[in-house]
């Protein structure tokens, strides 16, 4: 998301917008672990990081956000000014582990077995992002939808071998690979022993995507929508909404107002 935005400030709006300076954006990147893109080889972490770099994003590692406001962001005792903040440390789970009540962590996701099945309750079953499973090396899986869906066909085969009383093996996620796009003409991607990254690596990534979707008419049309635009460096649609310079308590209380004299007209 930093590589795209940092693209976006320094071309598409620059082009369309002419009283942008583009040399007055500043894109930051907050990471609090140690480097970026752990669940890559530590190689392609340099590289990914490199790359953002090269893009023009200021990457700070080690640092974790204490705060925020609609001006600024703090890390610890230093504050960042900026009227822009995107959050993308993830998401909360499913509450399913209050609605069971059984351990989850602090997250919300469920602890489950090697079958997936709730400590307790074996004919309670959780998988996806709501669910704390762990791989063979000790680590949680993480919520991608890969884990998802060879969770789900697990989970069919358990049900179908115990109708018929046979033995189960545990679950054992097999990653076929993890990619991640930069920005353009920038990617890493992993697949077993083979490490790839920059041009290789990106178009490797759109390759992979365009194959997935479903039907001969959207690959094709999202190929040459992907093609055109990177020809002419175009993008979508781009949309500013909004009143400027307004405080947030401003908008929802005339939003407020114009509820009730509707509703009072309706009346």
């Amino acid at each position: 998301m930093a590589g795209a935005i940092a693209e976006l400030a320094n071309r598409a709006i620059a082009s369309d917008f002419h009283n942008i300076d583009p040399r007055s954006t500043r894109v930051i990147l907050v990471e609090a672990g140690q480097r970026l893109l752990k669940t890559f080889d530590p190689s392609l972490s340099v590289l990914a990081l490199q790359s953002l770099q090269q893009l023009g994003v200021e990457v700070r590692l080690g640092a974790v956000v204490t705060g925020c406001s609609c001006a600024a962001v703090f890390l610890g005792d230093e504050r960042i000014e900026t009227r822009t903040i995107m959050w993308a440390a993830g998401v909360k789970a499913s509450p399913a582990g209050a609605w069971l009540g059984v351990d989850a962590d602090r997250v919300g996701r469920v602890r489950v077995g090697a079958d997936l099945s709730v400590p307790g309750h074996p004919n309670i079953f959780v998988i996806g992002d709501t669910a704390l499973a762990m791989g063979v090396d000790g680590e949680p899986l993480p919520g991608v939808a890969p884990v998802a869906k060879q969770q789900g066909k697990y989970v069919a085969d358990v049900l179908r071998a115990r109708m018929k009383a046979r033995p189960t093996e545990s679950f054992r996620y097999r990653n076929n690979g993890s990619m991640a796009t930069i920005g353009r003409k920038s990617a890493v991607a992993e697949f077993g022993g083979i490490k790839l990254s920059g041009f290789s690596a990106w178009l490797l990534w759109c390759l992979v995507h365009v194959y997935f979707l479903i039907g001969f008419r959207n690959r094709f049309s999202v190929a040459l929508n992907w093609s055109w635009n990177y020809i002419t460096f175009q993008r979508g649609s781009r949309l500013i909404t909004g009143i400027s310079g307004s405080r947030i308590e401003d908008v929802t209380r005339e939003n407020t107002i114009d509820d009730s004299t509707r509703l009072q007209g309706a009346i």
